[in-house]
């Protein structure tokens, strides 16, 4: 029966278009559907059309868009071409089913053709509709999908992102402000624009959307307000222009209007913090104020970090120990106590204390790599074992040890430990030593006093 209709459909669309008498397009007389018998066609046209294209929005059609497609464009493109403002949708389906063909098209020539199309196709319909937003955001971003190589689409594209912006206000869409700031990101990469130029566009995109998330009451909106958010800041954070100096800047004038902003203060010493510029003043007082609205694990973090670089020691394992105290994720946990570890060691030279916490996070977390290398650079560091040469020796097998472990749970560190294995090896017991100790390769032994661990012989080669 579909089959019919669509037949049908396509047969009465040869007809209709072949009688205009007193009649006038929709395209013509710039009404919905047209004058006369023409209104009459495009009212018949549009009805089969739609019929036709609800089949596509059918999960088991998935498989026969292009079967589908095929019968549907000739409709398409007689609705387009007489009568476009008959449905608010024709403009969007008819984008659809362009880039369907374009993520097909192997040939290159081809494609650019559809690309070019697929355009004009946006242009006409914001012509037609110049107050559809969302017009204007879909061709903004088939533009940076499919013509952003084109060496005048960038200046375009962020000029159609800054008016959709000013248009939209507090409405625009979270992706907009995303496919914005990634042209300023690439642009700034690439020298086209100054790092005072990205951190102006940063600004003012993160002001915008904090003064979205305040005016908007959508859950969806919000939560895609807040990871285009958390993402452009951690890209931020990631560019040569986020130096401590222009954060410090840049958050500085903004921190007395946001200091009791929960989310600010996290962003703010967030960055802070992977940016080291955790020895500032405003880095103190966003940790402080942080944990004193909000004792979290992440608050407790916050602070050791900030005392770290005050070279308090006493105050950088309270809030360690609160951090690790207070948190539940195993993973967040084991993170706590591989760094507080790792102050011990590089900061205090607290041998037996860096281990306890290398264990720890170990325990927490046995299938991450780093805790076993921090382990094997305790023991490296730390003070030796035994009453002679050979048995002292014994400390850089249960270090190889470690290193191999730290390979084995986690595959990436490999070209870490290996150079590290490559060169602990040489400082094994040697085998003459051993020839005449009576200790076979492969025998158990333990190290003794603070190291405490068991392993098994290997001598130098």
């Amino acid at each position: 029966m579909k089959t019919v209709i669509k037949f049908l459909g396509i047969v009465l669309v040869a007809l209709f278009a072949t009688n205009s008498t007193s009649a006038q397009t929709g395209a013509a007389s710039g009404t919905k559907f047209g004058i006369g018998n023409d209104s009459v066609i495009c009212f018949r046209n549009l009805s089969i059309y739609s019929t036709m294209y609800k089949d596509t929005q059918q999960p088991s059609n998935r498989n026969r868009l292009d079967e589908l497609y095929k019968e549907i464009f000739p409709l398409w493109r007689v609705l387009w071409r007489d009568c476009p403002l008959s449905s608010l949708n024709l403009t969007v389906q008819g984008a659809t089913m362009y880039k369907f063909y374009i993520d097909k098209e192997i040939d290159q020539n081809k494609k650019s053709a559809l690309i070019d199309t697929l355009m004009s196709v946006w242009k006409k319909g914001i012509e037609l509709r110049p107050t559809a937003a969302n017009y204007r955001e879909y061709y903004a971003q088939d533009m940076q999908k499919y013509s952003a190589a084109q060496e005048d689409s960038q200046e375009q594209l962020l000029k159609m992102y800054e008016d959709l912006m000013v248009s939209q206000k507090e409405k625009t869409s979270a992706k907009t402000y995303y496919d914005y700031m990634m042209i300023i990101f690439t642009q700034n990469r690439d020298g086209n624009i100054s790092d005072e130029e990205l951190i102006d566009a940063y600004n003012k995109v993160s002001d915008n959307i904090s003064d979205a998330i305040k005016k908007t009451a959508a859950e969806k909106a919000l939560e895609d307000l807040a990871k285009a958010r958390d993402a452009i800041d951690e890209i931020f954070a990631n560019t040569p222009a986020a130096n401590c100096e222009n954060l410090l800047d840049i958050f500085g004038a903004k921190y007395e209007d946001n200091q009791n902003d929960a989310a600010f203060l996290h962003k703010l010493t967030n960055l802070l913090n992977k940016k080291d510029c955790t020895d500032s003043e405003l880095y103190e007082k966003a940790a402080e104020r942080q944990y004193e609205m909000n004792p979290t694990s992440q608050a407790a973090y916050t602070m050791a970090k900030m005392f770290i670089a005050k070279e308090n020691f006493e105050k950088v394992v309270e809030y360690f120990e609160k951090a690790i105290s207070a948190e539940t994720n195993s993973v967040d946990k084991a993170n706590y106590n591989y760094q507080l570890g790792l102050v011990m060691l590089a900061k205090y030279k607290r041998h037996i204390d860096a281990k306890k916490y290398a264990l720890e996070a170990i325990k927490l977390r046995p299938d991450w790599g780093q805790p076993y290398k921090l382990l094997a650079d305790v023991y490296s560091a730390g003070p030796p074992c035994g009453d002679d040469e050979f048995v002292r020796a014994y400390k850089y097998l249960v270090i190889v040890d470690k290193l191999e472990k730290a390979r084995s749970v986690d595959p990436e560190m490999a070209k870490i430990v290996n150079p590290l294995i490559a060169t602990y090896t040489r400082f094994f017991p040697k085998v003459e030593e051993g020839f005449l100790r009576e200790i076979k390769e492969g025998s158990s032994v333990t190290v003794s006093c603070w190291i405490n661990e068991t392993t098994r012989v290997r001598y130098t080669k």
